[in-house]
Formats: structure tokens, C-alpha cells, sequence
């Protein structure tokens, strides 16, 4: 019987030129300390470009190293999302090449929740109205969201596509 793994993860790629996957399935492989293999498929948004999702499980939490790893590549749209099951802890990273790597706390329902010190941060650095709603924003990752959000759309409906027709 074996034990399971206190930490759960999914990595979604979004886009990608096709001359990274390697050095990413590497990359992920390192941080994970085991090689895998991952399944690209065409990302319709951008036909040069490559996406893929991978979930993992892990006795340490790894995302934070792997959004690191990953991060160093400009050209690179991902999410990784993190939960740990024995406190249902969970983390989310997204980058993209304009806004580079945001970091956010989720709750149980997938929202982005703010700390106390981070509310106290933002009020503490928000002079006027418009900086207020610029900081919460940021801090809620809204930017990165707006960004991503196609690709992610784009992916859907072209995975779809690839059912119907198989099926």
C-alpha cells in the first residue's frame, strides 16, 4: 500500500515555441526527480507555438521551484497551480513574457485571496483612489488573468476540435 503525497499539481503551457519543450520537460523532470514525458499539442491562437498540461504529486512543494525554472524563458505562458491535501493550502504562479511571474494565493473554490499584510501593504502604498484599484488589482493578478485567459479559450476549443474529429 502506498502512501500518498501530501502535494498536488497541475502545469498548463499555454504557449510555447516548439525548440523549448525539451528544455522544459528537462526542467520539470529536475525539479520533480523523475523523468517525464509530456504531450504537446498545436495551440490554435498561435500555430508556431506548442501548449500541454501535466499533473504531478510530490512529497515537497515544488511549484514555486518549477515557476522559477520555467519563468526563465521569455517566450513561455503557463500556470501552475499547487495544493497541499493536508491543509488544502493551495498557490497558483502564471507568466507570461510581457508581465513575467505572479504569485497568488488560492482558496478552496479557486479564488485569489488576499493576506492581511498584503490588504495592509496595498493600503499602506495606495496614495490615491486609481493607485488603490491598480494595486488590488496587481495583487489579484487581474493583468495576468486578462493575458491568459485567450490561450486558455483558444486551447479549449481546439482540444475540443480534436475529440469531435477522432470521435
Amino acid at each position: 500500500m502506498s502512501k500518498s503525497l501530501p502535494y498536488a499539481g497541475r502545469i498548463l503551457i499555454y504557449s510555447t515555441p516548439a525548440a523549448l519543450t525539451q528544455h522544459i520537460e528537462w526542467a520539470i523532470s529536475q525539479k520533480l526527480g523523475q523523468v517525464i514525458t509530456l504531450k504537446w499539442v498545436n495551440q490554435p491562437l498561435h500555430p508556431s507555438t506548442l501548449a500541454m498540461e501535466f499533473e504531478y504529486q510530490h512529497q515537497n512543494p515544488v511549484a514555486d521551484q518549477i515557476a522559477t525554472a520555467l519563468k526563465g524563458w521569455h517566450y513561455i505562458r503557463f500556470e501552475i497551480t499547487q495544493i497541499n491535501k493536508n491543509s488544502n493550502d493551495a498557490v497558483l504562479y502564471r507568466a507570461t513574457p510581457d508581465l513575467g511571474l505572479h504569485q497568488a494565493s488560492l482558496s478552496s473554490n479557486g479564488d485569489v485571496v488576499l493576506n492581511e499584510n498584503q490588504v495592509n501593504t496595498i493600503l499602506k502604498n495606495s496614495i490615491t483612489h486609481d493607485r488603490l484599484i491598480n494595486n488590488l488589482e496587481n495583487a489579484l493578478g487581474n493583468t495576468w488573468e486578462a493575458e491568459i485567459e485567450p490561450y486558455r479559450l483558444s486551447l479549449a476549443l481546439g482540444m475540443k476540435d480534436i475529440v469531435s474529429k477522432s470521435g
